[in-house]
């Protein structure tokens, strides 16, 4: 009977071992983060509080949080609008030294976005929680035929984790599909928003990944409903 005992406890060891040698490897996240970005021409002579509002109004409808800024800009609008600069947080610190041990995807993270110049500011986030986590930024910078709209995004896609987060990446993707089309929806939403209300022709400069054709445009593009709208 003790050898049958013995027996036992030894292949419950060995099935307890295999578990805890898998479960890191089950448990480890594995995000993928992409950079992205987007610069749109808005010809137009509406003002920026109608040109705002309509961003606004659309962007709210899609994120889970945000807040928006705007500058104090004197003067005639210049003849070329400006532009968004980058800066790493860690460049040229004393924490530089840090980086390396930062992971990329939360190293992107870090990045600051400089809009000056801009007469409208606005950060936000989306939240799914154990799917996707999407912080984006928007400029709107004068120019004398209108504006441009610039926006930058960190767009990371939470991939791992355990039985729990991979539970809830699957009910977030049955009820919102892939959240990189919604972040293309939240940009393409603000655009023809914009368009909308106040008329403006749109010309799309360029971007990372670049959209093909003018989905701002199209009529049947749909954008997300509210049913499908569920942040964390």
């Amino acid at each position: 009977m003790s050898r049958i005992t013995s027996v036992r406890g030894k292949a419950i060891l060995a099935i307890g071992a295999a578990l805890c040698a898998a479960s890191p490897a089950m448990a480890q996240r594995a995000d993928r983060s992409i950079e992205i970005y987007h610069i749109f021409d808005l010809k137009t002579s509406a003002t920026r509080a109608e040109v705002t509002r309509a961003i606004t109004d659309s962007l709210n409808a899609n994120v889970t949080d945000s807040d928006t800024v705007m500058p104090l800009v004197r003067g005639e609008p210049p003849e070329k609008p400006g532009t968004f600069e980058l800066v790493d947080a860690l460049e040229n610190s004393r924490m530089g030294g840090l980086a390396a041990l930062i992971p990329a995807a939360q190293r992107a993270q870090l990045k600051q976005v400089k809009c000056d110049g801009a007469v409208w500011i606005a950060n936000a986030v989306r939240r799914i929680r154990g799917s996707q986590n999407l912080r984006l930024t928007m400029c709107l910078f004068p120019y004398t035929e209108g504006y441009h709209l610039d926006v930058y995004a960190v767009d990371t896609e939470e991939k791992g984790g355990g039985l729990a987060a991979k539970l809830g990446r699957a009910i977030a993707g049955a009820v919102v599909k892939d959240p990189r089309d919604w972040t293309n929806k939240t940009i393409v939403g603000t655009v023809r928003s914009v368009s909308r209300a106040t008329g403006a022709t749109v010309t799309y400069v360029e971007g990372q990944p670049a959209f093909e054709g003018a989905p701002w445009n199209d009529e049947n593009t749909l954008l997300p409903q509210d049913s499908e709208k569920t942040p964390e």
